[in-house]
């Protein structure tokens, strides 16, 4: 959760986000090393979101000076979105994993990762403004989230982030 949002503080809680979606994405595809089809997504996944942070990171560094003031509504917006259960609580994505028991479990914590993330994401944008990288972010989380889904409703193989439901 974000104590007191700022600019600052709304992309390094987005920086943190991706740490912790590497880390996590990683953690599922060492248990599922069995699983040739969840170990490649999900080392597809912890690719991204080490490109993600990357990018973020720059993001950050472009920030205008002087501008992290937030309207009060736009920080408590902020805030309100960054209290997702995946983000706050007792809801460790990380501890989750070694929870895992099977296949639809990974893949309802992936899901509930990116569509919190998505959300987050999102929210940033409009209390930002345009942003050509958190727009190019937001795609690819957006496709992330479709090819979970995907995987979890079809059971298909994940080929890459082109797939399309057919």
């Amino acid at each position: 959760m974000i104590e007191h949002p700022t600019l600052e503080n709304a992309v390094e809680f987005a920086i943190t986000t991706e740490a912790l979606g590497q880390k996590f994405y990683r953690r599922l595809a060492d248990v599922h090393a069995s699983d040739d089809e969840l170990r490649d997504l999900f080392s597809k996944l912890a690719r991204d979101e080490e490109l993600h942070e990357s990018q973020l990171r720059r993001m950050q560094q472009e920030l205008p000076a002087g501008s992290d003031r937030l309207s009060d509504e736009n920080a408590e917006y902020l805030r309100a979105i960054s209290t997702a259960e995946i983000f706050y609580g007792n809801n460790d994505p990380l501890a989750a994993v070694d929870a895992v028991s099977d296949r639809d479990d990974a893949l309802q914590l992936a899901h509930n990762l990116e569509k919190s993330t998505l959300l987050y994401y999102h929210a940033m944008r409009e209390v930002i403004g345009p942003s050509t990288t958190l727009d190019g972010i937001i795609a690819m989380e957006k496709r992330h989230l479709s090819q979970v889904i995907k995987y979890m409703v079809t059971g298909a193989k994940m080929r890459g982030l082109a797939d399309d439901w057919t």
